[in-house]
């Protein structure tokens, strides 16, 4: 089963919880990967999406033997909206998967390149970032396709 990390990064306002809350339920309910969830104190996603994750607030703990990494940023859910100080440096680069090496990096874009992922990840071989949005063309196609197939 491969590890899969949904990792919180910095950003500079405030986004909900909704994309990270569907990867979430997602990876679980395929039930063929181990979820991680790693975000600072303050940023715990609720219990409904998680349940079955490991959650930590240990950036290097989670990403230690990863083989996907998910990043995203969020803002706190037990205090909906707010962005609580987060002391330490979340944004990922490639110094903070020396314990993944073979890890492959998703984002959703738009991404801040050097403040939610480092531009040495966002542009280099580890990248599934440019493949992750090529699918959403194919996804609204198939929404499309069913939505006037209904017609």
């Amino acid at each position: 089963r491969p590890k899969v990390v949904l990792h919180w990064a910095p950003h500079v306002k405030p986004l909900p919880q909704c994309v990270a809350n569907s990867f979430s339920q997602w990876v679980l309910a395929w039930n063929q990967a181990d979820l991680t969830i790693a975000a600072p104190e303050g940023y715990a996603l609720s219990d409904q999406f998680t349940e079955g994750a490991h959650c930590t607030t240990n950036s290097e703990e989670a990403l230690a033997g990863a083989d996907y990494v998910y990043v995203k940023n969020w803002s706190s859910f037990e205090n909906y909206g707010a962005m609580p100080p987060v002391s330490s440096d979340w944004m990922l680069n490639e110094a903070k998967l020396k314990t993944a090496p073979e890890a492959k990096i998703m984002h959703c874009l738009p991404v801040r390149r050097n403040v939610v992922l480092s531009e040495e990840l966002l542009d280099g071989e580890r990248s599934l970032v440019i493949e992750q949005a090529e699918n959403r063309i194919y996804s609204a196609q198939a929404v499309l396709a069913t939505m006037l197939d209904a017609l």
